[in-house]
This record gives C-alpha cells, structure tokens and sequence, in this order.
C-alpha cells in the first residue's frame, strides 16, 4: 500500500479543498511535489476558478429565438 494517494484521489481531495478552502494535507502536498500530472490538474481547477469568478452572474441575454435554437440543439433536433 502506497502512503501517498493516488492521482484520481488528488483530484478529488484539491477539488473538494478548492470548493472548501480548507487547506491541503500534507500527503496532497507532497504528491503535488512529485507529481507533475496533478500540478497541471491544479494549474487547470485553478484557471477554471478565475473564469467562473469573472463569469457574469446571469449569463448573456439571449433572444427567444436563439434560446429556442439551442433547446433544439440540446434535444438534438
């Protein structure tokens, strides 16, 4: 059995820290350090965070006539 978590785990635990923002462990820590995979999967949570952050509120205002184009899409229409 390996002390540190796996890269499916680290994924788990730095997104339910991110959502949390509760620190890390220390055994997360540590697989980040050796870990260059889940380093990039933190770089990408991280950018999809500040995009989020600087997404407005309601979304974009859309016609009656292009939301009805993408309820079609959506249902496959």
């Amino acid at each position: 059995m390996s002390l540190l978590p796996s890269c499916r785990e680290v994924s788990r635990l730095l997104s339910e820290a991110l959502d949390s923002g509760r620190p890390l462990g220390l055994h997360v820590r540590i697989h980040l350090g050796v870990c260059e995979v889940c380093r990039r999967v933190l770089a990408q949570f991280a950018l999809i965070r500040h995009g989020a952050a600087r997404a407005p509120e309601g979304g974009p205002d859309l016609s009656p006539e292009a939301k009805a184009r993408l309820r079609r899409s959506l249902d496959g229409r």
